[in-house]
């Protein structure tokens, strides 16, 4: 364990201070400071420009089955916002790290294609900065703190501070064929779907709340979670407090934006469906799946058509992470609703942060506020 902490410490001291090796020309990666108020510089492009402001927010939180922890922030939630983006688009990214925070934070985007030094580097409490970049290729990409150039990168990202950028393709989405799961027919699914996003991660602690690093190296969490709140969509099964489960009427197309930010494999699994069609950054890499594999830091786009009502689960089929909090439920109903009547819920509106900005090919649904950070997560008063 010591050699591997070693490790790690010299490889961050290495990147922090790159900047001073010797035969290592800075400039050529360097960016002039622009002013806070300054408009970014044009890039060429084929798509808009896109102006996002990361604020880091450093705050206590109070899970649903009581636990306590010190969490980091982006934008004061957990996960942080997420963003919708076209393939193309020029995206200005500011960064700032508020005078009442005690650490040093920084932010990387896995969407860009830019040198890593000194855009994603330290940022000190009371300093802030900027950088950009194109979204060139489409997918649903992880965004996370760096810490202090690399060291801390650990705590921060298990602390909370993550969310996820989500580039649609230039030309949209398409549709594709699958077979009925009512009456064994060939289908053509279309393009448009509701649109629903889940982010996976895990919560390493101490008795006390505080990020617990020989827990994470053993790969030992203490609970997980989808978009922040373990089992926060269930209220039925484990009857979490404040839950909201997800509501859809049969015949329903729904793509699922998937990315786990975590350490431990995502195994996604809806109980009682089928995976249509899994996208892999650009490639199909399945049909009629019934489980996909997500491994760290990785993504994948899930199609789904409800074809019968009922209640579904959708789970981390990873049994130790399933039972700490990656499960959640759909209910499914036809006209007369009976499905959310027989449980109680019969409120449809989807939680909002399951729901992403909307995009081409988006079809809209209504929402309720839901949030570790915003209506969850806040310790009693």
């Amino acid at each position: 364990m010591k050699s591997t902490l070693a490790v790690v410490a010299v490889f961050a001291v290495l990147l922090s201070g790159l900047v001073f090796l010797p035969g290592f020309n800075m400039n050529a990666y360097s960016q002039a400071p622009a002013p806070q108020a300054a408009a970014p510089v044009a890039q060429p492009s084929s798509g808009k420009m896109v102006n996002l402001l990361y604020i880091a927010k450093e705050r206590n939180f109070t899970l649903p089955d009581g636990t306590k922890f010190d969490a980091l922030t982006w934008n004061g939630t957990i996960p942080g916002p997420v963003v919708r983006l076209t393939q193309g688009d020029t995206v200005h990214v500011t960064i700032q790290n508020p005078t009442n925070n005690t650490l040093i934070h920084s932010l990387d985007t896995h969407a860009s294609t830019i040198s890593a030094v000194p855009n994603f580097g330290a940022i000190s409490p009371g300093a802030s900065k900027n950088w950009t970049f194109i979204a060139s290729q489409p997918g649903v990409f992880k965004l996370h703190c760096e810490g202090n150039n690399v060291l801390t990168m650990d705590q921060h990202v298990f602390s909370g501070m993550v969310t996820t950028m989500i580039v649609d393709p230039k030309n949209g989405y398409t549709g594709y064929q699958s077979v009925s799961g009512a009456t064994g027919q060939n289908v053509n699914v279309p393009a448009n779907a509701k649109d629903i996003v889940f982010q996976f991660s895990e919560l390493y602690l101490t008795p006390d709340g505080k990020y617990d690093s020989k827990a994470m190296f053993n790969h030992n969490a203490t609970l997980s979670w989808i978009n922040g709140i373990p089992f926060g969509y269930d209220p039925v099964i484990t009857k979490t407090a404040g839950a909201i489960p997800l509501h859809f009427k049969v015949g329903d197309h729904v793509r699922f934006f998937l990315i786990n930010h975590g350490d431990i494999p995502v195994n996604f699994h809806i109980v009682g469906e089928i995976l249509d069609r899994v996208t892999d950054g650009s490639i199909v890499s399945g049909l009629g799946k019934q489980t996909y594999t997500i491994g760290g830091s990785n993504d994948a786009i899930v199609d789904v058509v409800f074809d019968q009502p009922g209640a579904y689960a959708f789970v981390n089929h990873d049994y130790s992470q399933l039972f700490k909090g990656q499960a959640g439920i759909i209910l499914v109903d036809g006209p007369d609703m009976a499905v959310s009547k027989s449980v109680n819920a019969t409120d449809d509106r989807l939680p909002s942060n399951a729901v992403p900005p909307a995009g081409e090919n988006t079809i809209p649904v209504k929402t309720q506020p839901y949030a570790c950070g915003l209506n969850a997560c806040l310790p009693k008063p």
